[in-house]
């Protein structure tokens, strides 16, 4: 196996248990005044399909579908690329992604397709974050150097998606689209010795050190300092951080 290959095998393991133990009732809220009984909804990215499964409770038919796709109890998955859909035009009658554009290349291609296997009316439902509505107390170079090397390992993404959803579903042939934003904060001692335990770790893990390295975007040295940056941080009395969560809803139209 390669560097990058080690690399993937552990953020599966990071962050698959947390994907998994996903609830709809908090994740897809938004989109849940728009659904009605019956409507057959695509997943799009469903991942371990927590949420999927979920959407069933509200009264729909969820289906899913993903690259590395997974066993889902009660819903059927697909193993496919969202922005090539395994689906002929108009199958759907609403459409959900939760953090999935800013994984892709191309934004618009992903949600181009979920508008062709729209039928006329479905609803959207796209939820995404956006790494610069972030707020953190106090302020440590370190950390955001942190942030820094995480996003250069992102090439192929975009992480700041989250302001871009609206006009990306309406550039995608969507209609009335509304964007809105909700705001989560880690500001008690436990709350911040975890994250910071959490964030930290990822600079110390041999998998990420030695492709961090291989890639050069730092040495050993410095992802120690980072995540020693991390538990100082968290030993401040001060210590909060704060930041955006962005859904947005549109419709095809009739």
């Amino acid at each position: 196996m390669t560097a990058k290959d080690d690399y993937e095998a552990y953020l599966a393991r990071r962050h698959r248990p947390a994907h998994g133990r996903r609830p709809a009732g908090r994740w897809a809220a938004f989109l849940r005044p728009h659904l009605r009984p019956g409507m057959r909804l695509l997943d799009l990215g469903c991942g371990p399909g927590s949420i999927t499964a979920g959407l069933a409770g509200y009264g729909v038919s969820p289906v899913g579908v993903d690259r590395s796709p997974m066993r889902v109890e009660g819903v059927p998955v697909a193993g496919a690329d969202a922005a090539a859909l395994p689906f002929p035009a108009a199958s759907f009658d609403a459409l959900y992604a939760n953090a999935l554009l800013q994984h892709v290349p191309d934004p618009l291609v992903v949600l181009r397709e979920a508008r062709r296997v729209a039928r006329p009316g479905a609803v959207i439902g796209v939820g995404d974050a956006d790494w610069d509505g972030l707020l953190t107390h106090p302020h440590d170079p370190l950390v955001d150097r942190g942030h820094a090397i995480r996003e250069a390992l992102r090439p192929e993404g975009d992480v700041r998606v989250g302001r871009k959803l609206r006009g990306l579903l309406a550039a995608a042939g969507f209609e009335r689209a509304e964007a809105s934003a909700t705001a989560a904060t880690e500001g008690s001692d436990e709350a911040v010795r975890r994250l910071a335990a959490f964030e930290g770790s990822w600079f110390a893990v041999p998998e990420v050190v030695a492709y961090v390295a291989e890639l050069g975007l730092a040495g050993s040295d410095e992802m120690a300092s980072i995540a020693a940056a991390w538990d100082a941080w968290a030993a401040e009395p001060g210590a909060m951080v704060a930041r955006f969560w962005i859904t947005a809803v549109a419709w095809a139209p009739a």
